[in-house]
């Protein structure tokens, strides 16, 4: 028999005492023993078949009750457990364990707390969005110079031109690049194209010139292999190309779709230009109304085991980009001249203020009543499969792998939550809908579902 007490901590944790009797004690001793003695020869006796007293005698008393703390978590923990009606949200720690009689504190993870305030009355100010004509007219240049035309010239290279050649890059002795047929247009960079000057060394340069020059990639690139480094570029032009843009008359809006006239074009170009500003002032919004929801909640805690678990699956994340870099996260450390536990420590701060996010965020899901319907998760892999052109069969048969669907499942609830987030601070939210009422409506549309399959006659 047990006799299990438990004592409510902070952070979300449960001190859980079991007490286990002498009988029950003696049993789980004697299985312990006969495993043992399945494990080493004891010479005289076939394996698990030694008396407990003469394994006790080989390997000692602590031997055989370490082996019956390792088997606890099959047996009387998890009948403990169920005798305190607890359900651990993550790992449990053994707190401390005493003998004659067996006692045992377990400090047991229970599942995280949160209360929110009354966020159905938290409002935010929208600003109201414009489209002005030099936005429309700057989207019609794009579309110029998407759609311009590409005529061979004889003389050197100037900005705006498209410059066909064979590169090599090398960062020392590391070779990164080898193209024999690049088209490169030169651009000027500003804010919208950062990054190494790569056009600069090209003007001037006619067909038939070749040149080697160096540039210096930022931290932030995107490939690791070039990040921070000075890369060695050479070059041999093949060919320069100058853009002919088409001009903006109505000929050229016939050419781009269902358009009769430029000023239709104009018109389909504004409502463009606004429904992008209106997602982009949605996503901030959503986001500073997170940050309100989080700050103005009553109570947000998770059990400390959570967090760590987090953080190693932080640390695992960092050590699967390190190797993609050829490195790993021992020699990290090396470089950062930290301990594993002080990297720990970094990690600590956004892993809190992820799970702060993402527990708020899953109590508001929970509130009003958000799910994800199946339709819903075969629909995004249609698109997302659609989107990879040639490799859709292949994406597809990836995306609907049971890890990958529940991925997207998450997102594409989180999304919602979002937007519904956005439409209760914009006091545009309808009430939430009991459960009994989605029920019903769901049972209402899988009958007319069923309707609308049967076959006639």
């Amino acid at each position: 028999m047990l006799k299990v007490t438990t004592d409510t901590l902070e952070n979300c944790e449960v001190l859980m005492t079991v007490e286990v009797d002498e009988q029950q004690t003696q049993k789980l001793l004697k299985s312990a023993a006969q495993r043992i003695s399945k494990q080493i020869r004891i010479p005289g006796f076939r394996p698990g078949k030694a008396p407990y007293r003469i394994v006790v005698r080989r390997v000692g008393e602590e031997t055989v009750r370490n082996e019956v703390l390792d088997d606890l978590s099959q047996s009387v923990f998890k009948q403990a457990l169920e005798q305190a009606q607890l359900e651990p949200y993550a790992l449990a720690s053994m707190e401390d364990v005493t003998w004659d009689p067996l006692i045992m504190k377990v400090r047991v993870p229970t599942a995280p707390v949160i209360e929110l305030s009354d966020y159905r009355a938290l409002r935010l100010e929208v600003e109201p969005l414009e489209v002005s004509q030099s936005e429309v007219a700057q989207a019609l240049e794009e579309l110029q110079a998407e759609h311009a035309t590409l005529t061979p010239v004889e003389r050197p290279a100037q900005l705006g031109d498209v410059v066909t050649m064979a590169v090599k890059e090398r960062a020392g002795d590391e070779a990164l690049a080898d193209n024999e047929n690049l088209d490169y247009e030169l651009v000027e960079i500003d804010e919208e194209h950062p990054g190494p000057d790569l056009s600069t060394p090209l003007i001037g340069l006619s067909a038939g010139d070749e040149k080697e020059f160096t540039v210096t990639y930022p931290e932030s690139a995107t490939d690791p292999r070039y990040a921070g480094k000075e890369v060695t570029v050479s070059v041999k032009v093949h060919g320069v190309k100058e853009k002919e843009l088409y001009s903006l008359d109505d000929e050229f809006a016939q050419t781009l779709g269902d358009f009769d006239t430029l000023q239709e074009l104009k018109e389909k170009l504004t409502e463009d230009i606004h429904e992008r500003k209106e997602r982009e002032s949605d996503n901030a919004l959503g986001q500073q109304a997170l940050q309100r929801l989080i700050e103005g909640a009553k109570r947000v805690e998770w059990p400390k085991a959570l967090e760590e678990e987090e953080i190693d699956r932080a640390l695992e994340e960092q050590d699967r980009r390190l190797q993609q870099s050829g490195l790993n996260l021992e020699t990290y450390l090396i470089m950062q001249k930290k301990t594993r536990e002080q990297v720990r420590e970094d990690f600590r701060p956004p892993v809190q203020e992820r799970l702060r996010r993402s527990l708020v965020l899953g109590k508001l899901i929970e509130l009003e009543n958000l799910s994800i319907a199946g339709h819903e998760v075969t629909g995004q892999i249609d698109r997302l499969s659609m989107m990879a052109g040639e490799k859709g069969p292949e994406l597809r048969q990836a995306l609907a792998a049971a890890d990958n669907v529940r991925f997207i499942a998450n997102d594409l609830l989180t999304s919602k939550a979002m937007e519904r987030l956005v439409q209760i601070v914009k006091g545009k939210a309808e009430e939430v809908k009991a459960e009994t009422e989605i029920d019903a409506e769901n049972a209402a549309g899988t009958d007319d579902t069923q309707t609308d399959e049967q076959p006639e006659g």
